[in-house]
């Protein structure tokens, strides 16, 4: 049996945790609802075990979510190409900064792949963020500086960085043009 025809158990479980979370039960009280042990929805949502036709239903019964929703935006593919056209620019906290994802999203994604673009913006008092994982990044022209805990890092074309991202961190662009950098970044969900 190939890869892309295995049952996407690590996926379904983490969309029924997801969910479940969401919905604020434990595992114990969903458990008792769909008449199972704790330890199975535990393995479930670990993927460590494929849930029956069954227990999928009560599982959708009882989160109150339609059981194709837990096969929604699985991919089948090892390989991905994602057309400069296709990929999509996000703005988030930060109004001089934009994502342009290289990637697409996918909990089955342990990375995200991202060209990072930093507006002049004459301010350094922008909010730190801190979420899990780690992030790297190249920078490709201009200049940043990035702002992790109470350092500052002052980079240029050429340079890169990595840190933890549980550290508080922000972007900052001193110079008089668009800084664009690759970035990488593990671990946020």
């Amino acid at each position: 049996m190939t890869e892309n025809s295995n049952f996407p158990s690590t996926v379904i479980g983490q969309k029924i945790r997801n969910v479940r979370k969401e919905k604020g039960l434990t595992i114990e009280e969903l458990a008792q609802k769909i008449e199972v042990s704790q330890s199975m929805v535990s393995q479930i949502e670990r993927g460590q075990a494929n849930p029956s036709l069954d227990t999928l239903w009560k599982v959708s019964h009882v989160l109150g979510t339609p059981i194709f929703s837990f096969f929604e935006n699985i991919e089948h593919r090892s390989v991905q190409v994602i057309k400069k056209e296709q990929q999509k620019t996000v703005k988030m906290l930060h109004p001089n900064v934009v994502y342009r994802l290289l990637t697409r999203s996918s909990s089955l994604r342990k990375i995200e792949f991202f060209e990072l673009q930093v507006e002049p913006f004459h301010t350094e008092n922008l909010k730190q963020l801190a979420h899990s994982g780690e992030e790297c990044g190249y920078i490709l022209k201009g200049e940043i500086v990035v702002a992790v805990e109470h350092e500052k890092h002052h980079l240029k074309v050429g340079d890169s960085i990595y840190f933890d991202s549980t550290l508080p961190h922000s972007f900052f662009n001193p110079g008089n043009e668009t800084a664009i950098a690759i970035w990488a970044m593990t671990g946020k969900k």
